[in-house]
């Protein structure tokens, strides 16, 4: 009714309608606009992982990589140059991880040449380090293999011992061991032990006239 005073009540607080009451909000507080009042039941927690952001992020980092954006190395093999970002090489292998954060040279150093390692396996690991995506095959396992033990990635030995025990035959058996032996990797090594144990006959058969002193004595050591 116009004229006459109402009470109003707000929040827990009673106001008068009235102009004479106008000056409330200089005697009453009603917090801070951004929070819940008191005694309001604060939402529960809701903790969020994302599964794409691993993902999403190295997809861009390896864009930066192919425009060389933000580079700090590159590494020379051969006659390649492999443009490439210290921190990712050293998350991913031990190797990369003890030249850049130690003591060595190739820490200050822009271009980083590397040895004794061919040229396509490299950018294949590289791009595994970028990617977590490699294909083993029969054309480059034999440069695989050694240039994933060199940079100790451990998950691309397995991969590549993995490849080779699946190609195990009579007239390879031999061949694989020796490579394996080689190179340290000791199931495999065991695996092909094993396969030409099972398999004399047949491993002696494949050789034919290509036996020698060497294969007879790996033979029979390998079978006693």
């Amino acid at each position: 009714v116009d004229g006459v005073p109402v009470n109003v009540h707000f929040m827990g607080t009673c106001v008068r309608s009235d102009s004479a009451a106008m000056d409330i909000t200089s005697r009453c507080t009603l917090g801070d606009p951004n929070k819940l009042p008191e005694g309001v039941p604060q939402p529960a927690r809701m903790p969020y992982v994302s599964d794409k952001h691993p993902r999403q992020t190295l997809e861009v980092i390896n864009l930066l990589r192919k425009h060389r954006e933000l580079c700090d190395v590159v590494l020379v093999v051969g006659a390649k140059k492999i443009y490439a970002h210290r921190v990712i090489l050293s998350a991913c292998s031990p190797y990369f991880r003890a030249m850049f954060t130690g003591e060595l040279a190739e820490s200050r150093q822009t271009e980083v040449v590397i040895r004794d390692i061919d040229e396509r396996a490299m950018e294949l690991l590289i791009d595994f380090a970028y990617t977590s995506q490699v294909t083993v095959e029969e054309g480059n396992v034999q440069t695989l293999l050694p240039a994933a033990c060199l940079l100790q990635l451990a998950e691309i030995q397995e991969a590549c011992c993995e490849f080779l025990k699946r190609q195990l035959d009579p007239s390879n058996c031999l061949g694989i061991r020796a490579f394996a032996d080689t190179h340290s990797c000791r199931e495999l090594l065991r695996i092909a032990d094993k396969f030409t144990q099972h398999n004399f006959q047949e491993v002696g058969s494949s050789l034919r006239l290509r036996w020698d002193a060497l294969n007879i004595l790996l033979i029979k050591n390998i079978c006693q």
